[in-house]
């Protein structure tokens, strides 16, 4: 705790941590408002769907390149760019709700345009984090990152929902405007340097594909990214399900309204933040890649308990937990790449990782906004679970048949 904080304690890294809370809070406080504004204006679970499907397609057309310019350009100006690019964009959402023109497709669009702002957005602040911060102290900082993050979601979501149900959804869109500008002067007034010199080259060239593919090939190479890639891949498609499927299970299966929708997406903010307070420690008793393993076995065993809840209360503590393992798995897989991977290549391998994320998101948005519609939202929390233990439970063999191996060469060279 002592450590995190001295950390924090750092100037520019202050600097980014108020940026960060500050573009969190309005971004919790958006998604409680267009989710329940999509729901509530169209009545159909596909809808809710189709928004989350098109916040994928940016990492499904654009990761190759984007990868390969994050790599190329100052880290920095992509995160105030950024920003602000996505400011003037829920501008024109909160302009066309005041004279009440905002139909889906404008929701599309503008979902769309702020996923491809995000896409750069986050390998630029990891690699921004990266530079300011000394390697050894990569996981502190990842944690206190994703803390920040997590605590002006947890404010966002909130009072998301109240602000909803009182004002109306324009006034939340007018407080994350706000929030993202903010965030780009903070960002614009970091002190950063480099950890590798940024080539001026232009947008589209066959090398650019080049680049990306080598950057695929190394991370296979590697090894320990394809696992990694695979615990990102999980938590990611469970919050994307969650996600979708909030809002429906709030007002289907617990009658709990806007207030109450809100109330279950702040206390996974709550849990990500106990989360983060727990990693630092509990990575010094377990293994990395057995981390991993066991978190997404205690998310499928949550899942359960999530979807056999009757009421806000028992929902609420298994979103409680949920929140705090998705959060663990993502900041120590994050951890481990960022001290891994070269910088040379980190923009590319990350992108690499979230247009494989994005696929099968693509396919968890498409299939759960259908069945939403035809089935019950127990039953997707529930197969949900069951593909996750399966895949835990390979991971589990897959890393005893390793372990023995290490075991066998080691007796091997000592009888040597």
């Amino acid at each position: 705790m002592l450590s995190l904080l001295s950390l924090i304690a750092g100037r520019e890294f202050r600097k980014y941590i108020a940026a960060s809370i500050l573009t969190a809070i309005g971004s919790g406080m958006y998604f409680v408002a267009i989710s329940w504004y999509i729901y509530t204006t169209s009545g159909s679970a596909m809808a809710v769907g189709w928004v989350l499907i098109v916040s994928s397609l940016p990492g499904l057309l654009f990761s190759p390149w984007i990868g390969v310019l994050v790599d190329r350009w100052n880290v920095r100006s992509i995160c105030i760019v950024a920003d602000f690019a996505r400011a003037l964009i829920l501008l024109f959402v909160a302009v066309s709700m005041y004279y009440g023109v905002l139909g889906l497709t404008a929701v599309y669009l503008a979902t769309f345009l702020i996923a491809l702002c995000e896409h750069f957005f986050q390998p630029a602040v990891g690699a921004l984090i990266r530079d300011i911060v000394p390697k050894e102290r990569l996981l502190e900082a990842n944690v206190s990152s994703s803390m920040s993050m997590q605590i002006g979601l947890l404010i966002g979501a909130s009072i998301g929902g109240f602000l909803v149900a009182l004002f109306g959804t324009q006034y939340v869109v007018v407080i994350n405007i706000i929030s993202f500008s903010i965030s780009g002067v903070l960002t614009l007034w970091i002190k950063h340097t480099p950890a590798i010199k940024h080539a001026v080259e232009r947008l589209v060239t066959p090398g650019a594909m080049r680049e990306f593919y080598d950057a695929i090939r190394y991370a296979i190479g590697t090894r320990f990214v394809i696992g990694l890639a695979l615990q990102q891949m999980f938590i990611y498609v469970t919050l994307s399900v969650c996600n979708t499927l909030l809002p429906i299970f709030a007002d289907r299966e617990l009658s709990a309204g806007a207030q109450g929708f809100g109330l279950i997406d702040a206390v996974w903010g709550m849990g990500a933040i106990c989360g983060g307070f727990s990693l630092t420690y509990l990575v010094k008793k377990i293994h990395a890649e057995w981390f991993g393993v066991f978190g997404l076995g205690a998310i499928s065993f949550l899942l359960c308990v999530f979807l056999t809840a009757n009421s806000v209360p028992q929902a609420a503590a298994a979103y409680f937990l949920l929140g705090a393992f998705v959060v663990m798995i993502r900041v120590n897989s994050d951890t481990l790449i960022a001290t891994g991977v070269e910088p040379s290549q980190f923009g590319k391998v990350k992108a690499a990782i979230s247009m494989f994320i994005s696929y099968v998101s693509l396919i968890a948005y498409a299939g759960v906004g259908y069945l939403g519609d035809i089935m019950s939202v127990r039953w997707i929390y529930f197969i949900l679970s069951v593909v996750i233990l399966c895949s835990a439970l390979g991971m589990t063999w897959k890393n005893i048949l390793k372990d023995r191996h290490l075991l066998l060469m080691d007796k091997i060279n000592n009888a040597n």
